[in-house]
């Protein structure tokens, strides 16, 4: 049973000491401090608990940032920094030889060496691990053997020039813990080299304490993760100093927390928000004039002005600033309903048409500028029927070849756009898994960056597939992904990474 933390660590207004007294003397009152614990309200932190091969998003893996670390890390700017390997080369990009970080510990006292990494392939290689997130994100990961304790060899099943970034998902567990514990009770008792581990987790919520051997040893005492669905609540949890943090608030909510001594911080996220076109179903989304058309006719600016209070930036391209490739003189669709029409005559549709969107909310504001893209869209004639579904549905139903509508709320994900083209290559990545759309124009380009020994030797083909999409677009192009955290004063050290939360950095002010 979960209890509030901050209650359990409080002492009573008013206490009354009893003291025996020798010779005259009262024996002092001792000082009692209270732990550092913050106090964290989110959305969610995911239905798995602390399996370490499941989660990509935030709010969800929160939790898995306390408990975990990864093999590589990517940095504020895109480039790849040192993780739990200290250094990686390949000569081919098939074969990556890791030099892993010494005297790392896990939770339960195991030391870290590179058997953890050999037998981590070998779950995410195994017959259950095909529905599991970080496996099918590293489907590339093949094989690893140990060189020695600290020096171990990764072997792709295909040339992976970015395995560097690709890693930066890559969570290490204690492979014992995993192999022997029921899965359940694994993921309620997770164990991993990160920071924090955990104590207690339920639905409610998850508490964790210290852990003072990790490499990265934290100087709060402990996090309490609070699950507190609705928006205004978690405002007003931060508010009546319930939670010391909040996930997933909205612009408008500044103010208040200023009012009260706090700060509302902007977080960009490692995604590009877009409205996928579902293409292979066939309907007018099938012609790139009609799908460029529905890019003029929507006002980013307007709506990033109105919503998100100027906070989030147009894009061009299905990257974000920061990410491989990313292409900084590709221009932002300007706002032009005049060429949207004309584009959508020019198609055969001079009278308009009529589109069904599948839209899931994922943050502050979502279904508000969905609505808006709907009113701009109307103005050329495209009159547009929004339908909401749960994200996790919307995605089931777009990757397993279940979809209807033509449009679909979706994210690329992570620094590498090309990523997201096992979605969009004309063929599933899996027998079960179907693409949404197929640009057979495409093909050459992607087999062209994806052969490539070398990062530097792709990047052009990386800005040659981005430059076709502005042109070809598979959705409709918005911005980058934001996020508002609410801080209150006693809250130092936030400095999160996109969607990794630095935890070990964090701390509270008397």
């Amino acid at each position: 049973m979960r209890t509030n933390t901050k209650s359990k660590y409080l002492l009573p207004i008013a206490t009354v000491v009893l003291s025996l007294c020798l010779g005259g003397v009262v024996a002092p009152n001792p000082a009692v401090s209270a732990d550092k614990i913050l106090s964290i309200g989110t959305s969610l932190i995911g239905p798995n608990r602390g399996h370490a091969y499941q989660g990509i998003t935030m709010p969800a893996i929160m939790p898995l940032n306390a408990i975990y670390d990864t093999v590589t890390v990517v940095r504020e700017d895109g480039s790849i920094g040192p993780g739990l390997a200290l250094s990686w080369q390949s000569d081919d990009a098939l074969t990556w030889r890791l030099k892993l970080r010494e005297g790392v510990k896990f939770s339960n006292g195991v030391p870290f060496t590179a058997d953890a990494i050999v037998r981590s392939v070998k779950h995410m290689r195994g017959p259950e691990a095909g529905l599991w997130s970080i496996s099918t994100t590293l489907y590339q990961v093949a094989e690893a053997r140990a060189l020695d304790d600290y020096t171990v060899e990764v072997e792709l099943n295909q040339r992976d020039a970015l395995f560097p970034i690709h890693a930066a998902v890559w969570r290490i567990l204690e492979p014992e813990a995993w192999e022997t514990m029921p899965r359940t009770e694994y993921e309620s008792n997770p164990v991993g080299t990160g920071p924090f581990q955990v104590t207690d987790w339920d639905q409610s919520g998850a508490e964790m304490r210290a852990f003072r051997d990790s490499w990265r040893a934290p100087k709060l005492d402990g996090l309490d993760f609070k699950v507190i669905p609705d928006q205004t609540a978690r405002l007003q949890a931060i508010l009546s100093g319930a939670v010391d943090f909040v996930v997933g608030l909205g612009p408008d909510d500044a103010s208040l927390i200023e009012a009260d001594g706090g700060r509302l911080a902007l977080r960009n996220l490692a995604t590009v928000q877009f409205l996928a076109f579902l293409t292979v179903n066939g309907g007018p989304v099938v012609d790139p004039k009609v799908r460029l058309a529905l890019n003029y006719a929507v006002n980013r600016e307007a709506i990033i002005q109105t919503l998100l209070q100027g906070k989030a930036k147009p894009l061009s391209q299905l990257a974000y600033p920061g990410a491989f490739g990313y292409d900084p003189d590709l221009p932002p669709y300007p706002y032009d309903p005049d060429l949207a029409r004309a584009l959508l005559a020019e198609a055969g549709y001079p009278d308009g048409i009529d589109l069904t969107a599948s839209v899931a909310s994922r943050g502050a504001n979502d279904l508000l500028f969905f609505q808006q893209i709907a009113l701009d869209l109307a103005k050329i004639g495209v009159n547009v029927e929004m339908q909401g579904k749960p994200a996790w549905r919307n995605m089931q139903d777009l990757f397993f070849g279940k979809a209807t509508s033509n449009l679909h709320s979706l994210l690329v994900r992570g620094p590498d756009p090309l990523a997201a083209y096992r979605h969009r290559v004309c063929q599933g990545i899996l027998p079960d898994r179907s693409p949404y759309h197929c640009d057979y124009k495409l093909l050459p380009i992607l087999e062209q960056a994806r052969t490539q020994v070398t990062a530097e030797a792709a990047l052009p083909f990386y800005r040659a597939v981005l430059a076709h999409e502005r042109e070809h677009p598979p959705g409709i192009i918005l911005w980058q992904g934001v996020d508002f955290d609410g801080l209150t004063s006693k809250v130092t050290g936030y400095a999160p990474v996109q969607d990794v939360m630095n935890f070990s950095d964090m701390d509270l002010s008397p």
